[in-house]
């Protein structure tokens, strides 16, 4: 049986001789992502294709607008009922920002599914004040509840000093903040509806007449505006798969994006932060929707949804005792795995990195218990984790199970320290005692007599 074993350990590593690291992504062949931060994660399978610089610190510009909305949407269950007043100092405190707003007015009132269309599709950061004001009293109080919120979700990298994202030396976070944040508010069906849609009309409100708000994602309008960045010259922005989510600059924070795409059943989310404004010659640019679509398309055209384990499909074995029969189990991943890998990719050449819970395992063993897991890996990349469970019941011997408490017995007896002590002075009493006994038993010189 152990020949047997040494013999599978080595077909499996001249096989799927690949090194499990913790990395993902790969990178595209015809085109580089400009953005100082990014992200391709496919959402049906959560794996990650792409990425760049996910975990540095970068200014989020209005991507904050998207946990100001989380918080009202979770702040109320009465979105048509409840009205957001808009303050003198929602309005006043931008004053000389030249941020953009929704022109919203001092007094105005409007409902919370009203607010959040003009936040959202606007990137209204009068809308956002108000907003703060409305759930928290103070502008203040809503930062720190975004903050709790932050830490909540996991956002371990990211920290806000305001509610809109005009720039703040404090005011921060990372891709992967992001994308924590951005799955947190595309689970909220009405939020995903309002990011997804190009248009809005708000109803006359007891201070203004009828308004229309557009999207500020180029992807989504199909209005004949083409790239004007050398990389992408003439192509349309417009990406009919392309949705949502929102957009964000400063001249700190770059150009900012995230969206998503569907495409004969596929759903991509893209992050982008810190894309270039300006070109090489000072000209201002939209790379930021070119780089999108250039990484949806590379997405869309070059991977699938591959199967690469099955559930009973043996993966390796791992050493048994007290059994009669076998001396390793063999084991197999609990369901089937599948996963996103390029449509080229050839499964044999996939890695296998096992890791067992226990170095050994003693019978009884049923089939399906749990014995490890497997890092499966393409290309030096993990492409996800199996539990491997046994494939097979094995009995326990009675006789090997009785051997083994014996022994263990004698081992713990007489290997203990207190039983060698005794031991010892036994041994030693005998020693002296023995010695006694010649001493006193040698016969005596006999005296001469004269």
């Amino acid at each position: 049986m152990l020949k047997k074993f040494f013999c599978i350990l080595t077909v499996f590593t001249l096989i799927f001789a690949s090194v499990a690291v913790p990395a993902y992504g790969y990178t595209p062949s015809t085109f580089e992502v400009d953005a100082e931060g990014a992200l391709l994660v496919n959402l049906d399978t959560g794996d990650k294709l792409y990425s760049k610089n996910t975990d540095r610190k970068l200014y989020p510009a209005s991507l904050t607008k998207l946990m100001t909305a989380l918080l009202l949407y979770e702040s109320t269950t009465e979105l048509d009922s409840e009205t957001v007043t808009v303050s003198e100092n929602a309005i006043k405190s931008l004053e000389g920002t030249d941020s953009s707003t929704g022109g919203l007015k001092i007094g105005e009132e409007l409902t919370v599914r009203q607010m959040l269309y003009v936040l959202l599709l606007s990137s209204a950061n009068d809308a956002a004040n108000a907003i703060a004001e409305h759930v928290s009293g103070s502008i203040s109080e809503f930062v720190t509840l975004m903050n709790s919120k932050a830490a909540a979700l996991g956002m371990s990298g990211t920290h806000y000093a305001n509610v809109h994202g005009l720039h703040d030396i404090d005011h921060y976070t990372t891709v992967n903040d992001m994308y924590a944040l951005t799955k947190a508010f595309l689970d909220v069906p009405l939020l995903k509806e309002i990011s997804y849609s190009t248009k809005y009309k708000l109803e006359a409100t007891n201070m203004s007449k009828e308004r229309n708000y557009t999207t500020t994602n180029l992807l989504m309008l199909n209005n004949g505006q083409t790239c004007t960045a050398a990389k992408y010259k003439g192509q349309a922005y417009y990406y009919k798969y392309a949705k949502g989510v929102k957009t964000g600059y400063t001249d700190n924070a770059g150009r900012c994006l995230i969206s998503t795409a569907t495409k004969n059943g596929y759903t991509y989310l893209c992050i982008l932060m810190n894309s270039p404004v300006y070109d090489d010659i000072g000209n201002k640019i939209r790379i930021e929707f070119g780089d999108t679509k250039a990484l949806y398309e590379w997405a869309f055209n070059e991977f699938e949804y591959k199967s690469v384990l099955q559930s009973g499909e043996i993966v390796s074995e791992v050493p048994v005792g007290l059994s009669w029969d076998t001396d390793f189990v063999s084991a197999a991943p609990s369901a089937d795995f599948s996963t996103v890998i390029p449509k080229a990719a050839d499964t044999s050449t996939l890695g296998y990195n096992v890791k067992w819970y226990k170095e050994s395992y003693d019978a009884p063993i049923k089939k399906g218990d749990v014995l490890g897991e497997c890092d499966v890996t393409y290309g030096g990349e993990v492409l996800g984790t199996v539990t491997l469970v046994a494939t097979q019941d094995i009995s326990r011997n009675i006789l090997l199970y009785i051997g083994r408490g014996v022994g263990d017995f004698c081992k713990s007896v007489f290997g203990s320290a207190p039983f060698l002590i005794v031991l010892g002075l036994i041994i030693a009493a005998i020693v002296i005692f023995i010695i006694v006994c010649i001493a006193m038993n040698s016969p005596r010189k006999k005296r001469r007599r004269y």
